[in-house]
């Protein structure tokens, strides 16, 4: 039996339906850590038993369940982690639900832009705004885009080794990028996007592999350094590859913050708009990498730059997004629009029941659809014994 058998055979079982995959051989770690239930079991039995919770909550919403299962579906028929966008949707709704005095949760809330509320998306000319969740606080309704936050250097880097590996005429090897620091999303997606395209760094890396090299160091078009180490396999010997990564929570912050605005076209004019971020240790293993403290000390400080910094920023936002030609939007227009950012530390690989997130809801004081505050989430209150979220409205501290 395939991955993808077994992953079907499972959401048969949960949603009492008949499913079909157009491609059977698809692999991922998901649907793999679902098959190999013994090494995996914790993690099988929290997956499973999120499905159910959101087939038993809208068991009388059809075109809801329709959707979950479309969503599920695409899990098991992406390769490498690009499953992780339909699995963060589903964990953050399997979140909202367990919040018994919230209501009409709706997945997803799209539509014709004209028939929609207003929204960037309308402005730049697209016909369609497509979010994934939108819910009512005790008086505010709120909408929010869920994504799985990938650092960008990593998605970029695995596509460049994934190209490698299809290269090289020896597969006894591991290889990974060595002493980063400086990640800064603009220039490191500038730098890696023109690797990809002109294929130097990696006609390299296949040239030190097939010769057996164990380091190569590349320049990059912005002048900075990209390092690599490779591993060969020797025999009686298990493959070890050690690579450094030096690491400040505010210096990740600053190379974060305009990944942040990747999102723009999912932002409402006058509508509070959330974003969602889920982490999850096998998407990101840099974040999973840090301790607690690092951990909530980035993620406050990339919503304070995206809050108080990019608020102020009146760069013409083509600068980042050349298709934006023309249509007169800053950068200050979206991080205005961005009322709050939520990050939900998904924990379902080793703990086990249902509280199993770390959340975090941060709010832009500086927010121009709606401001919210603190207070505006005390609904979430009512529904013990829920784990409450970390919430923090800058009230006092927007300067």
């Amino acid at each position: 039996m395939t991955q993808v058998e077994n992953y079907k055979q499972i959401l048969e079982n949960i949603f009492k339906k008949e499913i079909s995959f157009s491609n059977n051989n698809i692999i991922n770690n998901c649907i793999g850590a679902l098959q190999s239930n013994d090494n995996y079991s914790v993690f099988s039995n929290n997956f499973i038993e999120r499905l159910k919770r959101i087939n038993d909550y809208f068991s009388d919403s059809e075109d809801i369940i329709t959707e979950v299962i479309n969503t599920a579906k695409q899990i098991g028929q992406t390769k490498g982690y690009k499953w992780a966008g339909a699995y963060s949707e589903l964990v953050a709704l399997d979140y909202w639900i367990q919040f018994q005095d919230l209501s009409n949760i709706t997945f997803p809330d799209r539509g014709n832009v004209n028939d929609f509320v207003d929204s960037i998306a309308k402005q730049i000319g697209q016909q369609e705004i497509d979010l994934d969740i939108s819910l009512d606080l005790s008086t505010k309704k709120i909408y929010t885009d869920v994504k799985c936050l990938i650092p960008t250097h990593t998605e970029l880097t695995d596509q460049i080794l994934t190209r490698v590996k299809s290269k090289t005429t020896r597969q006894d090897y591991l290889i990974g990028i060595d002493d980063i620091y400086d990640v800064d999303f603009l220039r490191t997606k500038a730098d890696f996007v023109s690797e990809l395209q002109s294929g130097n760094l990696i006609a390299e890396l296949e040239k030190c592999i097939n010769q057996g090299s164990k380091y190569y160091s590349h320049t990059l078009i912005s002048g900075n350094k990209a390092s690599f180490r490779i591993s060969y396999s020797q025999p009686g010997k298990n493959t070890v590859l050690t690579t450094t990564r030096a690491m400040d929570p505010y210096k990740l912050a600053i190379d974060y913050k305009y990944k942040i605005l990747d999102y723009y076209n999912k932002l409402l004019i006058d509508e509070p708009s959330l974003i969602t971020f889920v982490i999850n240790p096998w998407f990101n293993q840099e974040l999973n990498s840090t301790l607690g403290e690092f951990f909530s000390t980035f993620l406050r400080s990339l919503a304070r730059r995206v809050f108080m910094e990019l608020t102020k920023d009146n760069t013409d936002l083509e600068i980042i997004f050349p298709d934006l030609t023309g249509h007169n939007l800053k950068i200050s227009d979206v991080a205005k629009k961005i009322t709050g950012i939520i990050f939900i530390k998904d924990n379902s690989i080793m703990q086990t029941g249902e509280d199993i997130n770390d959340v975090y809801i941060y709010l832009n004081p500086n927010a121009t659809n709606k401001t919210l505050t603190s207070s505006d989430f005390n609904i979430l209150n009512w529904s013990p014994p829920i784990k409450q979220p970390f919430i923090d409205d800058f009230q006092n501290d927007n300067y």
